[in-house]
């Protein structure tokens, strides 16, 4: 595995001369980045422990003041939107808009009997059991077809009225808001990424993380850390790197969780730290589209008139007797906001391998893949600030006459992904510090690890026919 960036190369080779056979068509391009929702169904869920009540100390607090925003900008960001609202603990407990509107006072966190320990696994639970009552409910003869992970249909609550076709349902999303302090010992932690990663993760939604911190005086509970399991605290109003973290955790589709961490940092809170844990780094992906292309001993040519006017597949003829061919491409490289960071500073010669080779090509005239054409072709990406710079060289002669389809894609290595600074900074190692959060750093690269080896985030699909005469 690379220190940074590794590619996939898929190559596809007619079997015999193209006069004989046709040229093979280049796959489907991946997916792109889904839209905001027009519709949304949002549900916030208030961590009731007393470890949160610190947050709402004498005085107005960043808690209190985000409290009231976690809802106001789901009704002005969505054209269509439903907003419920509940408590959790050990136990998930419904409430309504006059109650949530108390998350800024202490007796709200004062239901000893039902909250005395954060279960986030349990607010999990209870998503999975209102969206299959749900479902049950939509599964009519003329309501057969699936329904993309990220569009489920709403639960049957108060104030959420079930979608009535199917195409509706695909303009509508769903998004989770957790509010928590985050505390989890090494099992809780284990536990928490298990349920994210079976009931969201492997089912293509996102997970996204928005940490602000906030002003505190109260009990820390759950340390776990030397005598004791918990802690009073208290931060300095006059110094922000004493205030407590607390945390959104929000489940749903990539657009919609960006969208309302974008209208919750506009709202006045610059000072929050966002992290997505998404299929998507960059979008659209990079390809030869707007790129800056320079071929070298290739002459410019149309070898698949179905396919001339496609603007993200290039075509070339082998200059004959020529020294080996090079095609280079330089293009802006811009991630996309609160992406999961990974180091691009370092390369190594990419790991260049033949997709599904398990596959066997039929013999009906099928294209044939050539493993020879393969480890022609030399494949070296470069990051220089913005802009990502990819040179494709054919460092061996071809073995046959025919036109070849090459596809890469590019995709950081998996060893590569880093733990952004400000999750080390809040961290909570061995010492006992109410200003840090317990496994934060574990939580994050965990998250990280379950999407990335899941999903293998793509950053660039080039596409390229070269005809060797």
């Amino acid at each position: 595995m690379l220190l940074s960036i590794y590619l996939c190369l898929f190559i596809f080779f007619t079997g015999c001369d193209t006069d004989k056979q046709g040229i093979p068509d280049p796959p489907e391009p991946l997916p792109p980045l889904p839209s905001i929702s027009d519709r949304l169904v949002a549900r916030i869920y208030f961590d009731a422990t007393l470890s949160m009540q610190g947050f709402v100390a004498p005085g107005s607090t960043h808690y209190t003041r985000i409290c009231p925003d976690l809802e106001s900008v789901i009704v002005s960001g969505w054209k269509d939107e439903t907003v419920n609202f509940f408590r959790f603990g050990e136990k998930v407990e419904s409430i309504d808009r006059s109650t949530y509107l108390q998350a800024g006072y202490e007796s709200f966190y004062e239901q000893e009997h039902i909250f005395r320990e954060t279960y986030i696994e349990e607010v999990i639970q209870h998503e999975e059991q209102l969206v299959n009552a749900q479902m049950e409910a939509n599964s009519t003869p003329e309501d057969t077809t699936g329904t993309d992970v990220n569009d489920t249909p709403e639960a049957t609550i108060e104030g959420v009225t079930p979608t009535e076709t199917v195409n509706e349902r695909k303009q509508e999303g769903q998004l989770v808001v957790i509010v928590t302090d985050l505390f989890q010992d090494d099992s809780d932690i284990t536990l928490l990424i298990d349920h994210l990663k079976e009931k969201y993760i492997k089912k293509g939604s996102e997970v996204g993380l928005f940490g602000l911190r906030s002003q505190f005086d109260g009990t820390v509970y759950d340390i776990g850390i030397g005598a004791g399991s918990s802690m009073p605290y208290r931060s300095n109003p006059g110094d922000p790197e004493t205030f407590r973290p607390f945390y959104l955790l929000v489940l749903g589709k990539y657009a919609d969780i960006a969208h309302y961490f974008d209208r919750l940092i506009a709202n006045g809170f610059s000072d929050a730290e966002t992290i997505i844990f998404s299929q998507y780094l960059v979008s659209p992906l990079l390809s030869f589209e707007n790129a800056k292309i320079d071929p070298y001993n290739l002459n410019k040519k149309v070898v698949n008139r179905d396919h001339s006017r496609n603007p993200i597949l290039e075509q070339y003829e082998i200059v004959k007797g020529s020294d080996p061919a090079k095609i280079s491409a330089k293009m802006e490289y811009v991630p996309l906001p609160h992406a999961i960071p990974f180091d691009s500073n370092t390369f190594e010669n990419p790991i260049i391998a033949e997709h599904k080779a398990e596959h066997k090509p039929d013999r009906n005239g099928e294209n044939e893949r050539s493993p020879d054409a393969m480890d022609c072709l030399e494949v070296t990406p470069t990051f220089s600030e913005n802009e990502l710079t990819v040179e494709f060289a054919l460092t061996a002669s071809l073995p046959r006459k025919a036109v070849y389809l090459y596809e890469v894609i590019l995709l950081p290595a998996i060893d590569t992904y880093k733990v952004p600074d400000w999750c080390s900074d809040w961290n909570m190692g061995a010492e006992r510090n109410g200003a840090k959060t317990l496994n934060l750093v574990n939580f994050v690269r965990g998250l990280t690890e379950t999407t990335v080896r899941d999903h293998l985030p793509k950053i660039a699909q080039f596409y390229f026919y070269i005809k060797k005469r």
